[in-house]
């Protein structure tokens, strides 16, 4: 089912009241919902980040939901946003496996957006369906159950109270950043197949990294002449062999058209290639040489994702 609506202070007051109520009652909880209740208070504490990465914000959050607990954290200025961002995971990473890392992603996104010149981004973390194992992404049901509660949420959001700014008026960019799994999860969502006659919500950018592919009848749909996503980005790093696994070994297609998002080494910039599947696998101990994932920070790819999502389109350089 769709997520609360939980866009104003009402509903996220609601979503406090129950992280209390799961708090008291933490010792009946299973083990995977004491991991999600731990995971989500580790990530909207003010001190359990780097200091330059904004408040987090709940937004949506259930440990007793069918397929296992779900949150969505929101990072930066969630009530009068110039560019509001979906990040969406791929997979193994649930509010139970990786909350904390996750909301950290989108804060490093928003500081790439930031970078890029938007002004108040919000990028939020969408933990909001049963990602699975590696060895399961070839089916799609994950992904459609997903994409039931990510269209609710988009059309939550699209039907949210607008206060006015002066600076900025009504109009807010809107892009949807997916990584592995998660971008059959977005395409499900964006393309509306499991929402009835519920309108298709629509994103300015979607950007993909380590894609696992489109089915045929999705990519009709997405590429129809109402189409739900204004311009598409992909980036392919270099020995991502599982993206390969999700896109031929289920006879997926591949993304037609979209614009290519670096992967390489920028020297002239100081910016590190990407290589694996991996969003982020760098770690300080581990050198600066280590390899990075794609939404590693100091990276090419992390800084294009910020400025194709903040709509400023791929670095003109050559």
């Amino acid at each position: 089912m769709g997520g609360p609506a939980s866009w104003g202070p009402d509903p996220r007051a609601e979503l406090q009241e129950r992280l209390r109520t799961d708090v008291a009652r933490r010792s009946a909880l299973s083990r995977r919902q004491a991991r999600a209740l731990d995971g989500v208070l580790h990530a909207l504490r003010p001190d359990s980040m780097h200091a330059d990465i904004p408040p987090r914000t709940l937004v949506d959050y259930d440990l007793d939901a069918p397929d296992g607990p779900v949150a969505a954290i929101a990072v930066g200025e969630l009530d009068a946003p110039t560019h509001m961002t979906w990040q969406v995971s791929g997979m193994g990473i649930t509010a139970h496996t990786a909350a904390w890392g996750s909301a950290r992603e989108a804060g490093d996104l928003l500081l790439a957006q930031r970078r890029a010149g938007a002004p108040r981004p919000c990028v939020v973390a969408w933990l909001g369906y049963p990602a699975p194992p590696w060895w399961r992404v070839l089916g799609e049901g994950p992904a459609r159950r997903g994409a039931v509660r990510l269209h609710a949420q988009l059309q939550t959001w699209a039907r949210r109270p607008r206060p006015p700014h002066a600076a900025v008026g009504p109009a807010v960019h809107t892009a949807m950043e997916a990584h592995s799994y998660g971008t059959l999860v977005a395409a499900h969502a964006l393309a509306g197949e499991a929402a009835g006659a519920a309108p298709r919500p629509r994103v300015d950018v979607l950007a993909l990294s380590g894609a696992v592919g489109l089915p045929r009848r999705l990519a009709r749909t997405l590429a129809g002449p109402d189409r739900a996503v204004g311009t598409v980005f992909e980036a392919r790093a270099p020995g991502d062999r599982l993206a390969w696994v999700g896109r031929v070994l289920a006879g997926r297609s591949p993304w037609e058209g979209a614009a290519v998002l670096p992967v390489r080494a920028d020297e002239t910039a100081g910016l590190t290639g990407i290589r694996g599947h991996n969003s982020a696998r760098w770690r300080p101990e581990a050198g600066g040489t280590a390899p990075r994932g794609y939404r590693d920070p100091g990276t090419v790819t992390l800084t294009a994702l910020g400025r194709v999502t903040a709509g400023r389109g791929l670095d003109p350089r050559p």
